[in-house]
């Protein structure tokens, strides 16, 4: 039986919606849309949605494209993970660690966005906590929940399919906004999949690709399974423990290789963007959506064309596989693997390499190189204290 109804849509979305938001600092420009997008999620198929999309960019930049300038080659997507929204992931509010400003800072436009299910970006048959694994509700008890219940909605939310067509939007909406051609793509973890199969697809659209840490399943399957939506639940849920104990702190190997202070700092922008996480327990959890995967493995990796950096932390057991696909990427000569010491999947906030992140992807950007190689496996030793 469910205790409490939270956080009702304020805002139903029709045709265009765009929603805006400026705030200038140190020369740095945050805007905040909503983009309209015709959803293809099976959950909320055909209706008009607005999908988040950050921008962040230096004021001079912004200025020179206001007068007419073409920033080609200058314009970067991001693209999060399976659990962790955008901003978290790439615009953290925590001293230098926001990739989007230092690139934004080194004269580039960077975007991030929210796919659906995530952050401030739609999330159908996720506000009911029914709508998960008996374990995940367990979680709930007795705060939000006082048995468990029976999904109102016994399928898996999103799928490859429906991640592309968002990507696509964005990159279409940003290429039409800049004037571009062509937009680069950052991707980790499960971004990796959308963002490395979305550049399968549409090389005419891709600049450069960026893959940190990214999900690859060399013999998974090219084609959907034949029913979709897959049976099972929408979302699970991932609490403060789950995500900075048991994923990350446990797979820590050298000193001081996090900053003490923020990791909760990390949850805090986390919960920012999880309007039920509070509502459904006093010290905050985050929904994680469900989906099906395909069209990322050695066929589509070979289809892949543009310029591709790989940066995996030595200490990343969550997705063992991605070594794998650097071999795999045979349609482009200009191919990099980082392999980052005392780095673990969560790099980007570790202090021992996330600077390197920044660096090696504005390198990358300009030149399709890292530290002077434009293909093969290189080591980095890490930052140290």
């Amino acid at each position: 039986m469910i205790k409490q109804q939270v956080c009702n849509r304020a805002v139903m979305l029709f045709a265009v919606l765009f929603c805006l938001s400026v705030r200038a600092q140190s020369e740095l420009v945050t805007i905040n849309r909503f983009v309209a997008h015709e959803s293809s999620v099976p959950a909320n198929a055909g209706e008009r949605v607005g999908l988040y999309l950050r921008e962040k960019v230096g004021a001079p930049t912004l200025e020179a494209i206001t007068e007419g300038e073409v920033p080609e080659g200058r314009v970067v997507l991001f693209v999060h993970g399976n659990s962790v929204p955008s901003i978290p992931d790439f615009d953290l509010p925590y001293k230098d660690y926001s990739w989007m400003s230092y690139l934004a800072d080194a004269g580039y436009d960077t975007f991030a966005m929210d796919q659906s299910g995530y952050g401030l970006s739609p999330r159908p048959m996720m506000e009911n906590p029914c709508n998960m694994l008996e374990s995940d509700q367990n979680i709930l008890m007795p705060e939000s929940l006082e048995e468990p219940c029976s999904p109102e909605y016994s399928h898996a939310l999103t799928n490859s399919d429906s991640d592309w067509d968002e990507i696509n939007t964005l990159v279409d909406y940003i290429r039409e906004l800049r004037g571009v051609e062509k937009v680069s793509l950052v991707g980790w973890s499960w971004g990796g999949i959308r963002t490395g199969g979305y550049t399968a697809r549409h090389p005419e659209k891709v600049d450069k690709l960026i893959l940190y840490a990214p999900g690859y399943e060399r013999n998974g399957p090219s084609n959907p399974p034949a029913t979709l939506p897959s049976s099972g639940v929408p979302m699970g849920l991932q609490t403060y423990d789950a995500l900075m104990n048991t994923r990350w702190n446990d797979r820590l190997q050298c000193e001081d290789q996090v900053d003490a202070d923020i990791q909760p700092v990390i949850w805090q922008e986390i919960m920012a963007f999880e309007p039920y996480g509070y509502a459904w327990k006093p010290e905050g959890v985050m929904r994680v959506r469900r989906g099906d995967y395909w069209g990322w493995n050695s066929e589509y990796a070979a289809r892949v064309s543009v310029p591709t950096l790989i940066m995996i932390g030595d200490r990343d057991f969550l997705l063992p596989t991605v070594r794998e696909l650097y071999p795999d990427l045979t349609g482009t000569d200009n191919k990099v693997m980082a392999i980052m010491e005392c780095a673990t999947h969560f790099a980007v906030w570790e202090k021992t390499q996330y600077r390197f992140m920044q660096q090696a992807s504005r390198e990358w950007l300009e030149s399709g190189s890292v530290r002077g190689a434009r293909e093969g496996i290189i080591e980095i030793e890490a930052m140290r204290p």
